[in-house]
């Protein structure tokens, strides 16, 4: 490419015939004016498109990252949902193979509760039959007491009568 300077230093060999000197270099002064204008104009885009070029692929590594970022955290969110889910059940498991124990406990505790009423009722049942039987005994024990009072009475009465009769004889 052909810089300003290189317009502005270019000699031509001179000949007898040919273009006015002056007009060749007021029209290369001219050319050389437009085209430092020009030149540097390009170099200043050629500078901001580098830049913006620069920018650009900033970005884009930029927006990769993130997509890599959002990919990651994305996956990460999977995985820790999963776990979430794999936690919850074993929770639940648990909770059920606990249920079943307390409940197996519960039923064991009711058995043996049961098993103990039922010795209960029948000691009750054991000893109110004794304490009939005591009672029967006893109220026999009475009327026998009662009858041999009676009976002692009517003999006393025979002695006390016969000696009456034996002492008015």
């Amino acid at each position: 490419m052909v810089t300003p300077n290189d317009i502005a230093t270019k000699d031509f060999k001179k000949v007898a015939v040919g273009y006015s000197p002056e007009e060749v270099d007021t029209f290369l002064d001219d050319i050389y004016e437009d085209y430092e204008k020009l030149y540097n104009e390009s170099m200043q885009s050629k500078t901001k498109t580098e830049v913006v070029q620069e920018d650009t692929d900033r970005l884009r590594n930029l927006e990769k990252t993130l997509e890599r970022t959002l990919s990651l955290a994305e996956a990460a969110a999977e995985e820790t949902k999963e776990a979430a889910k794999a936690e919850a059940e074993q929770i639940i498991d648990k909770a059920k193979l606990e249920r079943v124990e307390i409940l197996s406990a519960a039923r064991t505790k009711v058995y043996e509760l049961e098993q103990e009423i039922a010795a209960l009722q029948n000691r009750y049942e054991l000893m109110r039959a004794r304490v009939k039987l005591l009672l029967y005994a006893e109220i026999e024990l009475l009327d026998k007491n009662e009858i041999l009072a009676e009976k002692d009475a009517a003999k006393a009465a025979d002695k006390e009568a016969a000696h009456k009769e034996a002492t008015h004889k």
